[in-house]
Order: structure tokens, then sequence, then C-alpha cells
């Protein structure tokens, strides 16, 4: 998980590079046609201009999806970070045979968690639901075994 995510965070880079390159370009051919002579903007000035806010609203649309890989690489982070930190746990056999260690982790894992539906679906796992959230009758006296 750690190297796909440093991969992707590589190629993002290089995108955010190339759009940034585009967005002043668009920047710059707006000047130079706003700059243009009354005569050449009749000729090219509209086409041009057209040109550049297509390009604009593309870029727009790119760092709308930017944004939503944010999103999804800060969740796979905490998902990282809380597999990590649960292995580390429970192969301390003296922390997993003290309840209060288990509530610890608890409340440790509980403050990654920053969105509602995080904080939601945290509390599903707790609460015993299975991962499609259909419902699920919790038996109190079932108990989980770890080897």
């Amino acid at each position: 998980m750690e190297s796909a995510l440093n991969d992707s965070d590589v190629a993002v880079d290089t995108l955010v590079q190339a759009f940034t390159a585009l967005a002043e370009s668009t920047r710059t051919i707006t000047a130079v046609t706003q700059a243009m002579p009354p005569e050449a903007k009749a000729l090219l000035g509209d086409s041009l201009q057209q040109q550049v806010d297509g390009i604009a609203r593309q870029i727009a649309n790119a760092v709308v999806a930017f944004q939503f890989y944010d999103k999804l690489t800060q969740r796979l982070g905490h998902v990282r970070y809380s597999l990590s930190t649960l292995a580390l746990f429970v192969c301390d056999r003296a922390q997993t045979a003290e309840p209060d260690q288990w509530d610890r982790l608890l409340k440790t894992l509980r403050r990654l968690y920053r969105t509602e539906e995080e904080r939601q679906i945290f509390q599903m796992i707790m609460d015993g639901a299975p991962s499609d959230g259909s419902p699920q009758t919790k038996d109190p006296n079932s108990e989980v075994e770890l080897f």
C-alpha cells in the first residue's frame, strides 16, 4: 500500500506541474489576445478566447479530480496507519491481555477519522456491523479470538 501511494504521488506531482504550466499558458494567451490590435482581434480573438476558455474549464475539472484523489489518499493513509497500529498491537501479548490497552488503541484509532462518514464506518465496525452495511444482530456472549 505504501509503495502504491508513493508511486501515485509521483504521478500526481507530474500532473500538477503540467496543469500549472497549462494554466500559466492560458493566462499568457489571454493577455496576448487582449493586447492584439482590433483587426487581429476581429479575426482571431473570439476563436482563440473560446479555446482558452475551454482549456481553463478542463483545468478546473482536473483540479476537482485532484481533490477527490487527495481525499482517497488520506483515507488510504488512515487505513494503512490503522492496520499497522493494530498489527503492532496484536503482536504484543502483554498489551492484548489488558482491556485498558484495547480501549487506548480504539481511542487512538477513533481520533484518526476526521469526516462524519469515516466515524460512522468506524462505529459500525465497533458495533459488529458487516462490511456491506446490512443489519446484524450482535451476540453479547460472543468472543473474538486473536491468534
